[in-house]
């Protein structure tokens, strides 16, 4: 594995050039039309929890340039992947504007804790019109399965170190501390877009 990481970023040298992001040497494919950029993030992190508006109103102002893609990443810990799946169980059920921020203000605000799917359904159910059943079916679909499945490949790939991190065009990721932090890390990410845009 570890091999493997080494020699997808071998031809990449920002980092040691003091630019604020690494690149991989193939990029990974990307969605939408616009310059894709990929946020990985966790409902059990805090730090996500404070990059969520600041990520929001960003993504908003860049409008039709940019494709966001939100990854869930679990890091190997069954209570990360019960909220990645939630995440992919809200995109499979086409409610992730009403489930998104709600999780983040159950967990982080309210202290609210989620040890089963049956949690998840259950919440899932007082913030959007479907039933707990229909979520627990939703979260057993294949469609979810898959993409779990491809999220990990995505993190995979990057070798993601922590949350959040961005990933723009499939290619390049920011290191959030040579950039100055979340803000820094946008800013970074916007000249990326645009460098991009104009190939």
């Amino acid at each position: 594995m570890v091999l493997g990481l080494l020699l997808a970023f071998s031809g990449s040298t920002a980092l040691a050039q003091g630019q604020p992001y690494r690149s991989l040497d193939t990029p990974l494919p990307t969605q939408g039309s616009g310059v894709e950029v990929r946020e990985f993030f966790s409902y059990a992190c805090p730090h996500c929890a404070d990059f969520e508006p600041r990520m929001s109103d960003w993504a908003a102002g860049m409008g039709d340039r940019i494709t966001l893609v939100k990854t869930p990443v679990t890091f190997g810990r069954d209570s990360w992947e019960l909220l990645a799946r939630a995440f992919h169980t809200a995109e499979a059920l086409a409610v992730v504007d009403q489930t998104h921020g709600a999780m983040y203000e159950a967990i982080h605000d309210q202290g609210r804790s989620f040890e089963d799917r049956e949690a998840i359904a259950e919440f899932y159910a007082e913030v959007t019109d479907f039933t707990a059943e229909e979520v627990l079916d939703a979260m057993r679909s294949f469609s979810v399965e898959t993409a779990l499945n491809r999220s990990q490949r995505a993190v995979d790939a990057f070798a993601i170190p922590g949350t959040p991190s961005v990933a723009v065009a499939g290619q390049h990721l920011i290191d959030i501390r040579a950039a100055g932090g979340q803000a820094g890390m946008l800013e970074v990410a916007e000249s990326l877009v645009a460098e991009e845009a104009a190939r």
